[in-house]
């Protein structure tokens, strides 16, 4: 096996990873019952694949995150990189499959009745509910992995000012994630601790 995939995968005990089955179940389960899109998924998936299961370090979590940003599918990596965290390539495919599925179906058998249910008071009583909620649920989830995700001042400085660009300037997200990856590699590949030290 290849130093790259040794390093992607899980540090979760043989004990504690779940089989291929409760892969598919737990994934199901996202995907059928969190309502809210991505940002919501994001929010519960880290709660339970971290906090409640601990399949995954917080770092583990953050790293395949990050890598979620640079594909199409974000939360949809982000599942694919759970399961082959932990059980490899299969798990993979099974968490992939499992997260995507439930929404498929849901959009095939409402996609007849949609223009109709779209001026349905009660519709959009849930929805007017549904936003401040998931909006609640990923402002906790961002607040936990901030401090694995900024452990120093370099990255805790870089944060600020993400936000502050996206605050600022009409921006779009994915050039700033593209500039804090050349950053983070430009940090690790230059000594720029020993160089400061024999700046006077």
């Amino acid at each position: 096996m290849s130093p790259t995939l040794d390093m992607l995968r899980g540090t979760a005990s043989p004990s504690s990873r779940p089989t291929l089955w409760e892969l598919a179940v737990f994934f199901l389960k996202v995907g059928a019952f969190t309502f809210g899109g991505g940002l919501s998924m994001l929010a519960f998936i880290q709660d339970q694949v971290v906090a409640q299961y601990g399949w995954l370090t917080p770092q583990e979590f953050v790293d395949g995150l990050a890598l979620g940003q640079f594909t199409p599918g974000p939360v949809l990596m982000l599942a694919a990189f759970v399961g082959f965290k932990l059980a490899g390539t299969a798990g993979a495919a099974v968490a992939a499959s499992a997260i995507f599925f439930p929404s498929f179906v849901m959009i095939l058998s409402i996609l007849p009745l949609l223009q109709r249910m779209q001026s349905m008071a009660w519709l959009q009583a849930f929805m007017s509910g549904v936003g401040p909620a998931v909006i609640g649920s990923l402002a906790v989830a961002l607040v936990r992995m901030a401090p694995t995700a900024a452990p120093d001042l370099f990255t805790s400085a870089l944060l600020v000012l993400t936000i502050a660009i996206l605050l600022l300037r009409s921006i779009g997200p994915f050039p700033l994630v593209f500039g804090g990856a050349v950053i983070g590699v430009l940090r690790r590949a230059f000594p720029w601790g020993q160089i400061a030290r024999l700046v006077p």
